[in-house]
């Protein structure tokens, strides 16, 4: 018998049928897939061999009825078939195979975490499960920074000191702008930032800055759209430290206390969040209102301020290594810390009151002065 091509017609037609059926579940952000997502996939591709290999048994009906091998010839077409279908099971039994080793407990994909340094301008980056990345540069030293969510992608602001300047990176394929510096009014004298946030709201960065003359300190707003704008926008009458934006409240460090005002000023003032027994070097606040900080002696402590409680994270250590920087990374909700020429980072968390791990960010020298910071737009955990 002579064999006709249009016999393929039915026999591709049953395995374009079982292959391109849509798949169901399917995950609208394929950046952040669900959890379950590899094995559920793996049993929906072992599924779809299985019917395409049960399909095959109505195609060598078709040939045993039109064209069977008359002879051992490897070309024959069923011969081929067959071996296709040999070929195919040894697939699904690999599939199947595959599928009961995947691993349930895969580590979440979440975004990067930043470590940049007051003495130099390169930012160390390492995947929060341990994989040092290929870092990027900033225009200059920084000496404390905000990396905020912009869209899709993250931008980075910041300051350097001696001579203060800030700067902008909107994207991190874009060119820094120069936002304001010492000689920009009202920055007419040496001035040292403090700290500095970006509010999505106005779209500008505002930073803690000090003088000689204490009477010019307070919150300044650097305008991003055109600049060199600044205004003062809250003197503060005494030293101030690092200060963050959480709630549409400010907060700020003064010395031993944390004390915070909202932001469009429609409240009477700052007021005190917490005193403590020593100087605060560094915090952030968490989604329900709490402090994590760290303290001059190294020390990270959680405060209450419902219960008005402090509860130690971590003794002040033996090795004179303390946390330089900490904050919350807004992907997994720990505290990381920072420390003083350590190459790993502390990790915290702030609900179980214990350090859960650490996280190596360099191979090389460590900062003696690090900031910490995260990628906001890739947050899977």
């Amino acid at each position: 018998m002579v064999f006709s091509n249009c016999l393929l017609c039915p026999f591709l037609a049953v395995l374009a049928t079982q292959a391109v059926s849509p798949p169901t579940n399917a995950q609208s952000d394929a950046s952040c897939p669900q959890p379950g997502l590899l094995v559920e996939k793996l049993v929906n591709l072992s599924t779809a061999l299985n019917n395409i290999n049960d399909s095959l048994l109505y195609v060598f009906d078709l040939i045993n009825q039109q064209c069977p091998c008359l002879d051992s010839s490897p070309d024959c077409f069923e011969t081929r078939v067959s071996n296709f279908r040999t070929a195919l099971e040894e697939l699904i039994d690999d599939t199947d195979n595959v599928t009961d080793r995947a691993p349930s407990d895969c580590p979440d994909r979440t975004g990067a975490v930043f470590v940049a340094t007051c003495d130099g301008t390169d930012v160390a980056v390492v995947d929060p499960n341990g994989v040092i990345q290929n870092g990027f540069s900033t225009g200059t030293n920084v000496t404390a920074w905000a990396v905020y969510l912009n869209g899709n992608t993250y931008g980075i602001d910041y300051f350097r000191n001696d001579p203060f300047q800030v700067r902008c990176r909107p994207t991190p394929n874009e060119v820094e702008v120069v936002l304001g510096e010492v000689g920009d009014g009202p920055i007419t004298m040496p001035a040292v930032g403090r700290g500095i946030f970006f509010d999505p709201d106005t779209g500008n960065d505002y930073v803690a800055i000090t003088f000689d003359d204490t009477t010019l300190n307070g919150i300044y707003c650097f305008n991003r759209t055109v600049f060199p704008v600044i205004t003062l926008l809250f003197h503060f009458n005494g030293d101030i430290g690092r200060t963050k934006l959480d709630g549409g409240f400010v907060y700020i460090i003064n010395g031993q206390r944390i004390v915070r005002r909202r932001l469009d000023g429609t409240d009477d003032g700052w007021a005190e969040v917490l005193f403590f027994s020593t100087d605060i070097k560094d915090f952030d606040v968490l989604d329900n209102g709490q402090v994590v900080f760290t303290d001059t002696s190294g020390a990270v402590w959680l405060f209450d301020p419902v219960q008005q409680t402090y509860r130690q994270l971590k003794r002040p250590p033996n090795n004179g290594i303390c946390g330089a920087s900490s904050a919350i990374n807004p992907c997994d909700s720990l505290l990381y810390v920072a420390n003083i020429n350590d190459p790993d980072l502390e990790i915290y968390n702030a609900t179980s009151f214990q350090r859960v791990g650490s996280l190596t960010y360099t191979d090389s020298t460590p900062s003696p002065c690090p900031s910490v910071g995260f990628d906001p737009s890739f947050c899977c955990a």
